[in-house]
């Protein structure tokens, strides 16, 4: 049985791609899931709110490196089906130059707007200003990574984002420790981002060597950029501003109980996360060539389906367990709160999933008005229901769902080639 499931992945270069990426990104989840377990018994609840609470906003910035990586992985896959290596080497360095003025702009831009988030999240205006210096390299690892997604190269990508993960874990445990608290923890994930960045400078250093072709490309990246900016600007707020209103709404202790339960639970989507990660560069090849590519989809659910529902089994049946050993005694008041929002998760992976297929076809504004408004819809119910941390569960469980099938039947609408 075994020899045969080998075999068939061998002969198979989707699940060969998927399972490569999929290994090298649980590997990184390991190192980003310790560095929260440590970091909540280290920080304590309250602290490890605040912390929380920051990374939501990183998360959301962190729409500029995916949508940009993307963006990039798409003209990058384009090249490859037109073989055209020197037009690849000249966008490199062109985008090289352009990301590094643009993400000085953020910089100053972060800065500009740190007291207001700081206030607003009651965290200390120094630990704000520390995650201005991480979106600079936010953006400029995606251009590495977009170029390793673009040519398949998804080993590569996966030594990346697992060495990002073992930096953040390493500096975050010795920054704390030396008594720098929540800024420590995220001057910590500054140069995980720094260090991943370089490290994929070097692996494509010959693009500084090979002759390039001058191509006309950036109207066409900076047009799918910016409509896939606003689509991730939006899935990323789908996850992430429920995190900030609990913040604003309920006092410390309860808003590092929810922080720590949307850890756990992101382990669902961070863990299926490569599965859309290897069929959007696919997916782009057989449309542009005119093949049918909906296949990839049912397959890409189905390997979701693989790794989400026993993880969901374990989080109704030992959610103490988890919990205790994972974060400890002073997190226990969320264990029976693990399965429900591992549900909430497992819902919101197939709409991330459903959105990769989508946008990897070309832009959709009607696609985008969707997402946008089941956002205001969101945000509108969190502000009106929110009694109890159990109550904002639900609420995003039941949103989710009637999201889930909507998408489904535009699916259903969408032509196979």
């Amino acid at each position: 049985m075994l020899k045969k499931t080998l075999d068939h992945i061998k002969r198979s270069p989707f699940l060969q791609d998927n399972l490569i990426l999929f290994l090298g990104l649980f590997i990184a989840g390991i190192g980003g899931f310790i560095y929260h377990f440590v970091m909540g018994r280290l920080l304590g609840p309250a602290d490890y709110g605040a912390l929380g609470a920051l990374l939501s906003i990183a998360y959301i910035f962190l729409i500029i490196l995916n949508t940009t990586q993307m963006g990039i992985a798409r003209i990058t896959a384009q090249l490859v089906v037109e073989k055209a290596d020197k037009k690849i080497s000249f966008a490199f360095k062109k985008l090289l130059k352009e990301l590094s003025i643009i993400g000085f702009v953020f910089l100053l831009f972060y800065l500009l707007i740190s007291p207001f988030i700081s206030r607003y999240l009651h965290v200390t205006l120094f630990s704000t200003r520390v995650m201005s210096v991480a979106l600079f390299f936010i953006l400029l690892l995606s251009l590495p990574r977009g170029i390793m997604q673009g040519l398949q190269r998804f080993s590569l990508l996966s030594v990346n984002n697992a060495t990002e993960s073992f930096i953040k874990l390493a500096f975050g445990i010795l920054f704390v420790l030396l008594g720098y608290g929540v800024a420590g923890a995220i001057g910590a994930i500054v140069f995980g981002y720094a260090l991943a960045f370089l490290i994929g400078i070097y692996h494509f250093r010959s693009f500084f060597r090979t002759q390039e072709q001058s191509y006309p490309f950036t109207r066409q990246l900076y047009d799918y950029t910016f409509y896939l900016g606003l689509v991730l600007t939006s899935l990323t707020l789908y996850y992430t501003v429920d995190v900030l209103i609990v913040k604003h709404f309920f006092d410390e202790v309860q808003a590092g109980y929810y922080a720590a339960l949307t850890i756990l639970g992101k382990v669902l989507f961070f863990g299926s996360s490569s599965i859309g990660q290897v069929m959007f560069p696919k997916v782009i090849s057989l449309h542009a060539q005119g093949k049918p590519h909906k296949h990839l989809f049912y397959k890409s659910c189905l390997l979701a389906l693989l790794f989400l529902f026993p993880v969901l089994f374990i989080y109704f049946t030992f959610p103490t367990f988890i919990v205790n050993i994972l974060f400890g005694a002073q997190f226990l008041e969320i264990a029976p709160l693990l399965g429900l929002f591992g549900l909430y998760m497992i819902t919101f992976c197939f709409i991330y999933l459903f959105s990769y297929y989508f946008v990897s076809l070309g832009n959709s504004w009607p696609f985008l008005g969707l997402l946008f408004f089941f956002n205001f819809l969101e945000i509108y119910l969190l502000y009106e229901f929110h009694d109890s941390l159990s109550q904002v569960i639900t609420l995003l469980i039941s949103l989710s769902l009637i999201f889930l099938v909507i998408l489904y039947g535009k699916f259903l609408r969408t032509k196979d080639a």
